[in-house]
């Protein structure tokens, strides 16, 4: 069994980020350019995620406070 090569690594990880095979001309890459990829793909997840709870808290906002407990279990689970 051969030892990966850091490029290797990168596009395992990036792989892992996109949770998906990425494109194959990503292969040409050199490994410095697959981590920033990889990098600002999940800065990119982590700032959808952090704006969509921003939008669901927000839009809770218009429940009644009696009520938004129910709602988030019926909506979130």
């Amino acid at each position: 069994m051969t030892a990966a090569s850091p490029s290797d690594d990168a596009f395992e990880a990036l792989r892992h980020e996109l949770r998906a095979e990425p494109p194959a001309g990503f292969a040409a890459l050199d490994p410095a350019a697959l981590a920033e990829l990889t990098r600002m793909l999940r800065d990119a997840r982590h700032a959808e995620l952090a704006a969509m709870e921003a939008a669901a808290d927000k839009g809770l906002a218009f429940i009644p406070r009696l009520l938004r407990g129910a709602v988030k279990k019926v909506l979130f689970g």
